[in-house]
This record gives structure tokens, C-alpha cells and sequence, in this order.
């Protein structure tokens, strides 16, 4: 993708006039709501499947799908290609009431992140390097909330979920401010999560070394 391209109406806007021109018994699917944001949908997508995530509750078997969905977007992004899911993914539909209560919601949502990310300082941002850095972090992130986490560590997944929220809302918006926020988020959640893998290993160690001892006794 090149330079962003500038909107008459925010994303907020065209996806309320979306909700509203949309009849009530339409299905929606991913790829037509990409189509139909003419590219920003990206972001909104990225947005609306890592909605779920914000509570601390680890949710090993939606997380899966979602991941790989944020991942493929990102990657073809980082790789400059259009924003388009496979078949298998973006072609499946979501019931017509279910979906409209989903977008109606990300409305608010995306109104409370245009009033947070604002361009600024974004000259960088435009850099292909950059742009193809800030995709794959969001990849990275997505890969991360894959992983079935067991449910005692908190937060794993809703730090993954802010982190490529805040990293999709900072692209969308080209806010070279706010993207520095998710970087460090980002950072911490990583460490985070290293410490809890080391623990889990050093327990697994031990756990191991304890059954040893008792089977050789």
C-alpha cells in the first residue's frame, strides 16, 4: 500500500452509513466488508476480531481463528497486497442479525479511537520499511494469541488484543504518536509472556524431575 489516501468520511461514518443502508436480513462476510470500506477495512476487521480478547479470559478455540484471520490480513498487508481473505475465511457468512449488532457496536468503538488517534508526526509512518515493520508486528501478535495459553496466567490474550488495536488504529489513522504507546505495550507483552513460557517450562522441569525420582525409587 502506498501513501494513505485521504476520506471525506471518517471510518466511523462510512461503516454507520453501511449499517444503516444494509438490510436488516443481509449476511455479511469479511470480504465484502473489506470491500465495501474500500480498503480501510482492514484496520476495522483487525479491530472488530480482536474486540473479544479485551477481557482477561483466555479464549483458546476462538483465539485460533481470529489469529489467523489478523495474521493473513497483516501479512498481505506487510507485503503490499489488497486486503483479502481466502475463501475459506472470508467468504463464510455471519448471520444478519448477529452482524449488524457487531458493527453497530464497533461504530461507538471506532468513534472513541478517532477521538484518540489523530495524524500526527506520521511522515515516517509512509516509509514502505515502516509500514511493512508495523504489519508484521501486528502478525507477530496475532501468532502469539494463537497459542492456547492455559486460563491461570491473566491477560495474556487482552494485552495481545490492545497491543493490535492500538498498532491497527495508529496505521489507520497515521498517528506516529500513538503508535509509539502500542510499541511499548507491545514490548511489555512480550516480556510477559517470555516469563510466563519460562515458568511453565521450569514447573514442566520440575514436574519431571519429581516423577523421575519417584518412578527410579
Amino acid at each position: 500500500m502506498g501513501k494513505h489516501e485521504h476520506h471525506a468520511e471518517t471510518l466511523s461514518q462510512e461503516l454507520a452509513r453501511l449499517v444503516d443502508q444494509a438490510p436488516a436480513d443481509r449476511s455479511l462476510t469479511l470480504n465484502s466488508l473489506l470491500r465495501d470500506t474500500v480498503g480501510r477495512g482492514l484496520f476495522l476487521v483487525v479491530i472488530l476480531l480482536s474486540l473479544p480478547f479485551i477481557t482477561p479470559i483466555p479464549l483458546p478455540g476462538v483465539s485460533m481463528v481470529m489469529g489467523l484471520v489478523i495474521g493473513v490480513l497483516a501479512v498481505r498487508l506487510a507485503l503490499g497486497l489488497p486486503p483479502r481473505l481466502p475463501r475459506a475465511l472470508g467468504e463464510r457468512s455471519l448471520e444478519a442479525g448477529f452482524s449488524q449488532k457487531v458493527l453497530s457496536a464497533s461504530v461507538k468503538l471506532l468513534q472513541l479511537v478517532e477521538k484518540l488517534a489523530k495524524p500526527r508526526h506520521s511522515a515516517w509512518l509512509d516509509w514502505a520499511p515502516v509500514r511493512a515493520a508495523n504489519a508484521l508486528l501486528v502478525a507477530l501478535m496475532a501468532l502469539l494469541l494463537m497459542l492456547p495459553f492455559p486460563p491461570f496466567p491473566p491477560f495474556t490474550n487482552s494485552l495481545l488484543a490492545y497491543s493490535i488495536i492500538l498498532l491497527a488504529a495508529s496505521m489507520m489513522e497515521e498517528d506516529g504518536v500513538l503508535i509509539w504507546v502500542a510499541y511499548a505495550i507491545s514490548a511489555g507483552t512480550a516480556i510477559y509472556l517470555m516469563l510466563i513460557l519460562a515458568a511453565l517450562e521450569s514447573a514442566f522441569q520440575r514436574l519431571y524431575n519429581y516423577l523421575f525420582a519417584v518412578l527410579a525409587g
